[in-house]
């Protein structure tokens, strides 16, 4: 039997010494967020040098193992579990290079208290993270539940320069406030990979999302889930916010809702010290949200999506401030997109702008995208278009793209594109002329280069693919998932 609290200690470590005859008891000056390691400019002056050597713990009667990444920590029970947590967050060890491994199939009978703190616990301390790596072994943990108003929540509350790999979750029941997600609700310069989620119900306010609720400078690959995600803003089925970094090979089936800022995939992501890629994301959800609404994410930012596509409908409520996206919802401050595509129903009801791939395409370049969704419902003024809704920014670019969705023909909507604003680059881009007849190619633009119109037998054939390609061999001939439309060589 393993008693995890005879080890427990109080939050700040003291020092003992014995001086003619008396004892004295000295605590280090507060503030210091990682106790683990006092520096020795912390110390009180006249402590002997065998005390200020950095303070270790035997963790032999808490878990089997060494914490090595030969023999790491295991985990086996709801009770391993609970005294990581323990440890993190009330003992403030942050188990920096330590290694831990899920060994066998975990059911949460109780209510769950996240790993790592961000903000105050009860003692009043704050910014407890985990920062070791934890491998769930692809074993399940059944049964996380978390029911309050608290922020950061989930399996870990908080992560910093933290590795979290093989954890799969089922049935997880969360209604908390910000910052939440089933494996994390902030993570900070932190690995994720090969992480799953199973019949998860989440709900939140702002920055929730089904894998993560906030990521900075994180790298996530090889993550997908399915449940509900809702949320007020910023809310994505698999990460609500994410600030530099990358996500890669990244799959979501749940249905998201929210307010503002509702991506498939990704809230928001945005890149401010260096440039953040998105790349072979995909969503099959439906994504419902009143304001900024996007398949697969809905705001980016000076970032690169790449590889990725829409497969589940999009829409977006009455809110003429709106745009909404089968892909994008927004794309900003020199974004680069490049080889997208939606195959689903993009409904607008009032919105400002609505694309079959982009709503809004600002200062951004957009090459290689395609469109077989309907675009539907109604926007504000000259604002749909079966690839993108507005084309804003002198330095936006659209390039070798089609549309073959069906496109409304009233509220002025064009079958390639709804507005552009100025003399933007707009070349090599094409559409079925047997779909939205009626409508403009162009609804509302200025000194643009009129896009071509093509039959659909003209549209399927390998003349066309060639034309698509140029001098590459980015496009193919699509399968039936894709109407036999182009595709790109990389899908099925």
């Amino acid at each position: 039997m393993r008693f995890a609290k005879i080890l427990s200690v109080a939050t700040l470590p003291m020092f003992f010494y014995a001086c003619g005859g008396d004892s004295m008891h000295i605590t280090p000056p507060p503030g210091d967020d990682n106790p683990q390691d006092q520096p020795k400019d912390s110390i009180p002056p006249n402590i002997p040098d065998s005390l200020l050597s950095p303070i270790t713990r035997d963790f032999s009667k808490v878990w089997n193992g060494e914490g090595t990444a030969e023999n790491p920590y295991q985990i086996a029970s709801e009770e391993d579990l609970s005294n990581l947590s323990f440890y993190v967050d009330d003992s403030s060890m942050s188990f920096r290079d330590k290694f831990f491994k899920q060994t066998a199939d975990i059911v949460l009978k109780k209510a769950w208290k996240p790993i790592g703190l961000w903000g105050k616990n009860l003692e009043g301390l704050s910014k407890r993270p985990f920062s070791g790596s934890f491998d769930g072994g692809s074993k399940t943990i059944t049964g996380l539940s978390i029911s309050d108003t608290a922020s950061y929540s989930g399996l870990f509350g908080y992560t910093l320069g933290a590795h979290i790999s093989n954890v799969v979750l089922k049935n997880v029941n969360m209604s908390v406030g910000a910052y939440a997600g089933s494996v994390a609700g902030k993570v900070d310069s932190t690995t994720i990979e090969n992480c799953t989620f199973e019949n998860v119900e989440i709900s939140g306010a702002d920055r929730v999302g089904g894998l993560v609720g906030a990521a900075a400078h994180t790298k996530i690959v090889g993550v997908s889930g399915a449940g509900t995600v809702h949320g007020s803003s910023i809310v994505g089925g698999l990460v609500g916010f994410a600030q530099d970094g990358s996500i890669t090979d990244a799959s979501n089936n749940s249905s998201v809702t929210g307010t503002s800022t509702v991506g498939g995939v990704v809230g928001s992501f945005a890149s401010v010290s260096s440039e953040g890629v998105i790349s072979s994301a995909f969503n099959h959800g439906a994504v419902v949200g009143s304001k900024d609404v996007g398949g697969v994410i809905a705001s980016l930012s000076g970032s690169k999506l790449e590889k990725s596509g829409n497969y589940g409908t999009v829409t977006a409520d009455d809110n003429k401030m709106s745009n909404v996206g089968g892909v994008v919802a927004v794309a900003s401050s020199k974004s680069v997109l490049n080889e997208i595509f939606n195959v689903a129903t993009v409904t607008a009801k009032k919105a400002m702008a609505a694309g079959g791939v982009v709503g809004s395409l600002k200062y951004s370049t957009a090459t290689n995208m395609f469109n077989i969704g309907e675009v539907a419902g109604s926007v504000y003024g000259k604002t749909m278009g079966g690839i993108v809704g507005i084309v804003d920014g002198s330095d936006s670019k659209l390039s070798s793209s089609y549309n073959a969705g069906k496109i409304p023909n009233e509220n002025y909507s064009g079958a390639v594109i709804g507005r552009v604003s100025a003399t933007e680059d707009i070349k090599d881009v094409y559409f079925d002329k047997t779909v939205g007849a009626g409508c403009l190619e162009i609804a509302d633009h200025m000194l643009v280069n009129v896009p071509s119109g093509l039959s659909t037998e003209d549209m399927k054939a390998a003349a066309f693919i060639a034309t698509l390609n140029g001098s590459g061999n980015v496009w193919k001939a699509g399968s039936a998932t894709f109407g036999g439309y182009p595709a790109f060589s990389w899908l099925e």
